[in-house]
């Protein structure tokens, strides 16, 4: 067929190696009468097939298909690729659910256990590396470390690493930076800071946000509010 010699020729032409290309037609093309082959001079013919007794028509599947055609034929069932959705597609759902505490590009919040203070962080890493590096701040004493000043202040305080939220997503580092600082602003308004684990309030922001902090603070309420993400 002219055809398909033709897209053999442009296929070998852009890289692809003969071999390759010429496996790949003898291997794929199907219809429900003829078959491809390929002849000693690595030309595409068609083969004249006996007549089946009947037609599957299904969607290609590489690997599989070849050897349901092979079965086929031994019942004079011919087999003839159809395109569209295929099986793969509606069967096979194969990417794992990413465990909560690997994602990342989030902005987060760590509770204590003894109080309703929060750390509120960003991380471009997966979380659970974060909050190992947070964990190692506390155990060195880490004066930079929000979370170890306050159980420095409040010796009888713990941090709740298995209960921590996601208040935010955002992959853009400078944004997320700017959703940090309002989320630290909107639960702490003041310059004294009182009512975060936070030493700092991130990066300036301009005061017209002030104006949302009750929407802000709402908006982090609900979920804070959410299922636990306490393990076991």
């Amino acid at each position: 067929m002219e055809e398909l010699n033709l897209l053999k020729d442009v296929f070998i032409a852009n890289g692809y190696p003969e071999k390759l290309v010429t496996e790949t037609i003898k291997q794929s093309w199907e219809s429900e009468t003829l078959k491809a082959i390929i002849n000693e001079a690595g030309d595409v013919v068609i083969e004249e097939k006996t007549e089946y007794y009947d037609i599957l028509h299904a969607p290609y599947i590489q690997g599989f298909s070849e050897g349901l055609q092979k079965k086929l034929r031994r019942f004079n069932i011919g087999y003839a690729p159809k395109k569209g959705k295929t099986l793969y597609d509606f069967l096979c759902h194969l990417k794992p659910k990413i465990p909560k505490e690997n994602e990342k590009d989030v902005v987060y919040a760590i509770p204590c256990q003894n109080c309703k203070m929060h750390y509120v962080g960003e991380t471009s890493q997966h979380f659970c590396d974060r909050r190992k590096q947070h964990a190692r701040d506390v155990v060195n004493k880490k004066e930079t470390n929000g979370i170890y000043c306050h159980i420095k202040t409040h010796s009888s305080h713990q941090p709740d690493w298995d209960n921590f939220k996601f208040i935010d997503r955002e992959k853009n580092w400078k944004s997320r930076k700017i959703k940090e600082s309002l989320y630290i602003n909107a639960l702490n308004p003041t310059d004294f800071m009182d009512n975060v684990m936070n030493i700092e309030k991130g990066i300036a922001v301009n005061d017209c946000w002030m104006e949302f902090n009750t929407e802000i603070r709402g908006s982090i309420k609900k979920k804070m509010e959410k299922k636990s993400n306490r393990r076991g």
